[in-house]
């Protein structure tokens, strides 16, 4: 058997995903990216609203939206809280076109009383989502 680790990833509503056979993590951290493999050494990390990747043992590649938050690897166990987190089966890729295009005309035509940074953080994540999906390779 491969060497594995257990992956949980958190959101304040929902146990989004857990799995006690992940051989690798991939995440963007705000410092970074970083690789996670099993017996990797203590640490917590700040993340970015990014595409999340895991390996299963058999190493095929899967991939879920983080939207930021934190990750903990402690005692072979990643752990992942975030403010949201989808698997990439679970991306409405249209709305987050929809998003990432209404999101781009605040940020081209600022008008008065548009929180810019707002804007472009809903830019980023929509940009984030399409891009799981993409890396993923899922249909609709």
């Amino acid at each position: 058997m491969a060497s594995v680790m257990q992956l949980d990833i958190l959101s304040p509503d929902a146990y989004v995903f857990t799995s006690e056979n992940v051989s690798y993590v991939g995440a963007k951290t705000t410092g970074g990216g970083v690789g996670i493999m099993p017996r990797h050494a203590t640490m917590v990390a700040t993340l970015e609203s990014a595409p999340l990747k895991y390996r299963d043992e058999q190493g095929t590649a899967h991939y879920l939206f983080v939207d930021g938050g934190f990750l903990e690897v402690n005692e072979n166990k990643v752990t992942i809280l975030s403010v949201a987190a989808e698997t990439a089966e679970g991306i409405d890729a249209a709305q987050a076109q929809a998003d990432l295009e209404r999101a781009r005309v605040k940020i081209d035509n600022p008008k008065a009383g548009v929180d810019a940074d707002e804007a472009l953080k809903n830019f980023k994540r929509a940009q984030a989502r399409l891009e799981t999906v993409r890396l993923a390779g899922v249909r609709e």
